[in-house]
């Protein structure tokens, strides 16, 4: 087992423990929190922690939530996550 499948985080919103990816989660079970911009520092962090570039990370999100990733990066700088 990869320290992938081993590593267990608390969903930032009901506090239920899941395995990664814990976006999954997120997405069917709080949908309105998902669509909110706040959900991708939590993504940025996690991709990151798991040593993806930023520039995919940046893409990654983009897709996920159907905007240009340039928009993704502006918005992590503005809350100080870069």
């Amino acid at each position: 087992m990869s320290d992938d499948e081993e590593r267990i985080t608390k969903c930032p919103y009901c506090g239920l423990e899941l395995r990664h990816p814990y976006w999954a989660h997120v997405q069917q079970d709080h949908p309105e929190e998902y669509k909110k911009k706040q959900t991708w520092i939590n993504l940025y962090k996690d991709y990151r922690s798991m040593g993806m570039d930023k520039s995919i990370c940046f893409t990654v999100i983009g897709e996920l939530f159907n905007v240009d990733p340039n928009e993704v990066e502006f918005f992590l700088k503005k809350n100080k996550e870069l």
